[in-house]
């Protein structure tokens, strides 16, 4: 490939050699002669003319959605880091523990902004801008399908814009040449973008099949739209757009978009120890291909196929990165011998930076201990001593206790305590157990996995009608929606008076911590401020009302030089 592009980049000279000799001797400088040819098979001319073609630039959303994953690198999930669920574990103040650090020049704001306009939106607008042009040779089905996905991923991108930032510019169709004039559309101009987008994926979108894991199909479009209604509604206080969001979820969860159910039976590996809710996180286990019908959407991981894994982490595809950032050095945990434990298959290595706060390790399992999501299966609570360099201790539990100063400590079987402090910051804390899976390359040091990863499944559905449902005023059908989820937890069910917003967010936390962008969750809700300051005792005094939103990144603003850019209040 490199060949043929030095190649063509040689014709190209050549050819500007030859038209200036014409042109200065006034033999034949016809305007035509210098329209640029696309000599790269891989130019959108070129590329974008067939079903090949367009495949190969949908695959790229696809990777470019992927990506979203390790935005914040090795060490950092900026979704979740500083809100009501997690704490950032080192004892400095990155990572939201304190949000005077986030300012228009903080790395996520510029990462996840660059992310959505170079690569999904950009792309997407390639596709749309290309797939209705003359020379193409699509059928009206595959050009539908196309055009869904494409629209599909642009509106999900604006959506996230619209989530962070508030009103964004909206950029609707390629950009030929340098622009410096870009103008910010309203916080509901771009949910109302995203709705058409999303409108009319939902019509051109085939309905599910078993065929082809980790595609956008109908419901998925739908999914987003229940959201996005949401958000319409609580925009403009019209409470029509709630009915919406109802009539959108319903079609996931009737059938009407294909075949999807609440997993209520075990399937999968079933001589693994575990539940019907651990299931649906096994590796090999988040698809449709092995029986998960509940899974709306998974990012794919082929971590050893070319292209088939994120770039951002070391190693040669990256693979799935939950099991480094949630999990617990457990590595720096000793005997009282002094022996470290050690990675394993069952205890891979965690870096301990995204520490559960204590409103998602305790609070919210009050209500019902017994809840299933709270089973041993899905949070690890007890541990065990595993280096066998130690044999008195080998295999043992990991008996604690608190010392006069109030640290926890490794404890002896008769209760002494030891001086083995455990940092409940880092080493010793509720192991979420989503994040478990077969080792990245068997490498239990690496602290991966090549798990799928889930970003849409039919319980968020329910949850996300169930707050429509509340919002219109109906409580009672919201009340249903929560049990039918409560019910496959084998939890205690509600009534309707039970159900609030704190409530609707605590089912959310019991359902789809890790998998959720909780900061986008409440940030959507409105809610971000008072719960970091109620539940994030790390960040809830540096939080300020006007964090709900991030800055416009700096270098945006200052480029944009044709007009002025308002930056979002309370930011430099």
């Amino acid at each position: 490939m490199m060949n043929n592009y030095i190649k063509s980049i040689r014709k190209i000279k050549i050819t500007a050699i030859i038209a200036t000799v014409l042109c200065l001797s006034g033999s034949g400088c016809k305007e035509s002669f210098l329209d640029e040819v696309p000599l790269d098979r891989f130019s959108p001319e070129n590329l974008l003319v067939d079903e090949a073609g367009f495949e190969t630039a949908v695959v790229a959303l696809y990777q470019a959605a992927r990506e979203e994953h390790t935005l914040g690198g090795v060490n950092f999930d900026y979704m979740n880091l500083g809100t009501d669920v997690a704490v950032w574990g080192r004892p400095d103040s990155r990572g939201f523990k304190d949000y005077t650090l986030l300012n228009s020049q903080f790395d996520a704001v510029n990462t996840y902004w660059d992310w959505a306009y170079r690569n999904m939106i950009r792309q997407s607008n390639l596709i749309l801008d290309n797939i209705n042009k003359p020379n193409v040779t699509l059928s009206p089905a595959a050009k539908a399908s196309f055009s869904g996905q494409a629209k599909f991923f642009r509106a999900y991108a604006y959506n996230i814009l619209a989530t962070l930032y508030g009103g964004v510019p909206i950029v609707e169709s390629q950009i030929s040449e340098p622009k410096f004039d870009f103008q910010r559309s309203t916080k509901l101009e771009v949910l109302q973008f995203v709705r058409k987008d999303l409108e009319e994926a939902a019509v051109d979108l085939p309905a599910v099949t078993n065929e082809s894991n980790g595609r956008i199909y109908k419901a998925a479009a739908n999914h987003l739209l229940s959201e996005v209604y949401l958000s319409l509604g609580m925009e403009t206080g019209d409470v029509t757009f709630y009915d919406k969001s109802i009539a959108a979820a319903t079609t996931v969860i009737s059938g009407a978009a294909g075949k999807y159910q609440l997993m209520t039976q075990r399937f999968g590996d079933l001589t693994r120890p575990g539940d019907v809710f651990s299931d649906l996180f096994w590796t090999n286990q988040q698809n449709r291909a092995s029986g998960n019908l509940e899974v709306i959407w998974a990012w794919q991981f082929e971590s050893f196929t070319l292209g088939g894994g994120t770039g951002t982490t070391a190693g040669i595809n990256g693979g799935n990165n939950h099991l480094r950032l949630w999990a617990m050095e457990y590595d720096r945990i000793r005997t009282p011998n002094a022996v470290a434990n050690i990675s394993s298959d069952s205890l891979q290595r965690g870096i301990g930076v995204l520490i559960p706060t204590n409103y998602f390790k305790y609070d919210i399992w009050k209500l019902d201990p017994k809840d299933m999501r709270n089973s041993s299966y899905n949070i690890r609570r007890e541990f065990y001593y595993d280096n066998p360099a130690d044999p008195q201790y080998f295999g043992k539990k990991i008996l604690t206790k608190k010392d006069a100063q109030g640290r926890l400590v490794v404890a002896l079987e008769n209760g002494t305590l030891t001086t083995q402090i455990l940092d409940t910051a880092r080493m010793y804390y509720p192991w979420i157990r989503k994040i478990d899976g077969l080792a990245y390359n068997n490498d239990v040091t690496a602290g991966r996995t090549s798990n799928d990863i889930i970003v849409m499944r039919l319980a968020e559905t329910y949850l996300l009608r169930a707050e429509a449902y509340f919002r219109k005023g109906d409580k009672t059908l919201a009340a249903a929606d929560l049990n039918t989820i409560r019910t496959r937890a084998r939890a205690k069910l509600i009534t309707a008076q039970d159900v609030t917003v704190d409530f609707i967010l605590d089912e959310r936390a019991r359902e789809l911590i890790i998998e959720e962008p909780r900061r986008r969750t409440l940030a959507r809700m409105g809610v971000l401020y008072d719960r970091v300051r109620k539940y994030n005792p790390a960040s809830a005094g540096t939080i300020k009302p006007n964090n709900a939103l991030w800055p416009l990144p700096l270098k945006v603003i200052d480029s944009n030089t044709g007009f002025k850019l308002d930056q979002n209040p309370g930011y430099n």
